[in-house]
């Protein structure tokens, strides 16, 4: 497995929002403030906040929060901004029980300040809702209450609501979800993520399961394809690079692969290459005769949505656009496991074309 950058990982099943703050996508960041000059002395707290901000828009989330531990040292260990930022980063490194204790010491010390509380509850809730995998009742249900504490403190909190709506149709409460949702489209009707609430309300399935996110693009020879254009279909996304060692030696493999389903009207294989040298790709495709779709993911656009962070990976959609298997790497055992999940999507396509007529 190679990786060649650093993608940010998209929640399973739908994504939550945070508020215009530092964290890591597929929230937007806040314009982080540009590193401050430092005296000769010791930074300032201003300083290190500053600086600190300027890591986190750099994905640096564990300098990030070395900085903001030591800004808050210079108030007494008593900063709730300090706390807040603190955080996001750990929300950047995963660390999500470490956000929800760091969140609760904002809601202590920002007594006097309803908008940074609620901010905190919304950022606690994403934290619990990620240790409950959409699945965890428990770790719902606190999710659910913290999301409420915010909503409370700010009723047009958008985001709090978007991530409330989501919730609720984890817990499989889909009216309560999508009258959450409906308040979020109202609120910010123009934001990206209200079409994808617009689905969910339309199907809340789309919050408990991982839906593929929409995508299009025009292959090498020149055939747009779109997610919609898909549909009915079982899809293999090769995610890949000429300059990946790992992605070469498993171009055999797809070959064989795309041989043997290609027949079937209901199989489609795309190879999304993340080459910078397009002639080198071109040619690269003609001579192992990969005869199935290619796309050249020139601005990492495709990548993006799927949080591709390793080379190669390998995705599995269903008729419905769902992703049912996912890998990184390729080995003999990888080669078998991506051939059974095809098998068996295929197997179940017939099934469930009928079960929808």
């Amino acid at each position: 497995m190679t990786s060649k950058t650093d993608f940010p990982k998209l929640f399973g099943r739908a994504a939550l929002l945070l508020a215009a703050t530092l964290t890591i996508l597929p929230i937007a960041y806040v314009r982080a403030q540009e590193p401050t000059t430092e005296s000769a002395g010791a930074p300032t707290y201003e300083q290190e906040i500053a600086n600190g901000r300027e890591l986190m828009r750099r994905r640096r989330f564990e300098d990030a929060l070395k900085v903001f531990k030591r800004a808050n040292e210079l108030k007494g260990q008593a900063s709730a901004e300090a706390f807040f930022l603190m955080a996001n980063a750990y929300m950047g490194l995963e660390a999500y029980k470490n956000v929800v204790q760091t969140s609760d010491k904002v809601i202590e010390l920002a007594a006097n300040n309803q908008t940074m509380q609620a901010q905190a509850y919304n950022l606690k809730g994403i934290a619990l809702q990620k240790q409950s995998d959409g699945k965890d009742a428990k770790k719902l249900a606190d999710a659910e209450a913290a999301l409420r504490q915010a909503t409370t403190l700010n009723p047009k909190f958008a985001d709090a609501r978007y991530n409330l709506g989501v919730v609720l149709m984890q817990e499989t409460r889909d009216a309560e979800g999508a009258a959450e949702l409906k308040q979020y489209v109202q609120l910010a009707p123009e934001r990206p993520n209200a079409a994808e609430a617009r689905k969910m309300i339309e199907n809340p399935r789309r919050a408990r399961e991982p839906f593929a996110p929409d995508f299009s693009f025009t292959t090498a020879d020149g055939e747009y394809v779109s997610l919609d254009d898909l549909r009915g279909k079982v899809v293999v996304l090769d995610f890949w690079g000429t300059w990946c060692p790992p992605c070469v030696a498993s171009v055999p493999g797809l070959r064989d692969l795309n041989k043997k389903y290609s027949k079937d009207s209901s199989f489609v294989m795309i190879s999304v290459s993340s080459d910078d040298d397009e002639d080198k790709w071109k040619d690269f495709i003609a001579k192992e005769k990969m005869v199935w779709l290619q796309f050249l993911d020139r601005d990492r656009a495709v990548q993006h949505a799927f949080a591709v962070h390793a080379f190669p990976t390998y995705i599995v959609l269903d008729h419905e656009g769902v992703i049912r298997y996912r890998s990184s790497g390729m080995s003999l055992e990888r080669e078998s496991a991506l051939e059974d999940a095809v098998r068996k999507q295929l197997k179940l396509l017939p099934k469930a074309v009928a079960a929808r007529n």
